[in-house]
């Protein structure tokens, strides 16, 4: 029992652990989010600029929809940061986003939201 306790936190840690998504899912995940959430909360979809075609909109805009898309500016790492709020239903898009989240976003992270807005440099 003793030794289980022991090595409880690396089983926790390497039970979650695996190879990180590619940016393009990382990419496209935000966009799915960005898009039900703009469904349900109009100020979401005006602070983007989105037509009727969201998903294709924001992909095509980012270019995330190749699977050899990288960020570069913004950073991977600030995306997967300015993202949190977006998930506060879980890992699942069964939920839009909440309107509070989605505006969060967009407001604390002006450099991510203006990479959804405006695309690639």
């Amino acid at each position: 029992m003793r030794r289980l306790i022991r090595w409880w936190p690396l089983v926790c840690l390497t039970a979650c652990s695996g190879p990180d998504a590619p940016d393009a899912a990382v990419c496209r995940d935000v966009v799915v989010r960005l898009c039900q959430a703009a469904a349900v909360c109009p100020g979401v979809a005006v602070q983007l600029d989105l037509g009727l075609a969201c998903d294709a909109s924001l992909l095509q805009r980012t270019g995330c929809e190749g699977e050899a898309f990288a960020f570069t500016s913004p950073t991977r790492e600030r995306v997967l940061e300015c993202r949190e709020p977006l998930l506060s239903w879980g890992m699942s898009t069964d939920l839009p986003p909440a309107c509070g989240d989605a505006t969060r976003f967009l407001t604390e992270c002006p450099d991510v939201a203006g990479f959804f807005r405006e695309g690639q440099p």
